[in-house]
């Protein structure tokens, strides 16, 4: 069963791994920085994904909770993991390592794989465990990066100056006051939305393209490793147990997916930061891609063992 699955998996994610390509050849013969487009994504495209998700999400349902439990846990496991990266690192490798451990790809790798293991019942669980990672990355994570330049003082601004930041909330306040968002400027958002997950693939292509040699980071991509794919997976298996012996919240289907998002590869956001910052980008983007290539084998068999 999990041959089959491989193949599946691997072929809705032919179209990313082409991105990546079109943007290691814009990188590599082409002269486009990543810089620029980290910007694009970050504070143009990134905000309206979040403004459009939160916007048309329905939060007042029984998975309400969801998201904000995965933020708080999100934000827990970044928080912890920042001086504890910091012993090894000076250089900002610290701060990038901290914002990937509590993220991960949870949108365009986590959809396809739970939709291909559990079915079209997974969605909703999907969409708000998304949304609690997107809460993460658009405060407490841009944070974290932020403190990699600048003091605490001086990252809580650039977090409130953060476009995304108030994308979250302007979004879920007009969802739950009711109010509808002209139908032009929705269209404006459906367009700038759309071009996110693209320009985010481009994104870690221009960042392989910095590689003048393949040579592996191991130190920063096995801590990496270490944190996404053992620490994640053991605190999904480990609310798993408690919820189907004691707190009985969730069903089958959204323990499935709980599971599988906490197997998704690093988060492709990663490489935006680190370009923009100039953080090593091309380490983050081996990084990236490596744990995209490793989930395709890790997440089916750690999957197939739980269920």
């Amino acid at each position: 069963m999990i041959l089959p699955f491989d193949t599946s998996l691997a072929l809705k994610l032919v179209p990313l791994y082409l991105l990546m390509g079109i943007g290691f050849v814009l990188g590599r013969f082409g002269g486009v920085k990543g810089q620029d487009l980290g910007r694009l994504a970050l504070f143009v495209l990134s905000p309206a994904v979040v403004f459009k998700g939160f916007v048309t999400a329905d939060l007042r349902g029984a998975l309400l909770a969801l998201p904000f439990v995965v933020f708080g846990l999100c934000s827990v496991v970044a928080l912890l993991t920042a001086p504890l990266a910091g012993r090894f690192w000076k250089d900002g490798r610290e701060r990038i390592a901290a914002f990937t451990s509590g993220t991960g790809n949870t949108g365009f790798f986590g959809i396809p794989a739970c939709l291909a293991l559990v079915g079209p019942d997974s969605l909703p669980y999907v969409v708000m465990v998304s949304f609690g990672a997107t809460a993460y990355e658009n405060s407490v994570g841009f944070y974290t990066v932020a403190r990699a330049e600048a003091s605490v003082g001086g990252a809580l601004m650039r977090v409130l100056k953060y476009p995304g930041l108030h994308a979250c909330w302007l979004g879920a306040a007009l969802n739950l006051s009711g109010l509808k968002v002209p139908v032009q400027v929705m269209q404006a958002v459906d367009l700038l939305s759309g071009g996110f997950v693209p320009v985010g693939m481009m994104i870690v292509g221009l960042g392989l393209a910095q590689l003048r040699s393949l040579r592996l980071d191991f130190g920063f991509t096995a801590f990496t490793f270490a944190l996404k794919f053992a620490l994640w997976p053991a605190l999904a298996l480990g609310f798993v147990w408690l919820d189907k012996g004691w707190l009985h919240v969730f069903g089958r289907v959204g323990h499935q997916v709980l599971l599988i998002e906490s197997l998704v590869p690093l988060a492709a956001v990663t490489v935006v930061h680190a370009n923009l910052r100039n953080i090593h980008p091309d380490r983050a983007a081996i990084a990236v891609a490596a744990s995209t290539l490793f989930a395709l084998v890790w997440l089916p068999v750690v999957y197939s063992r739980a269920f």
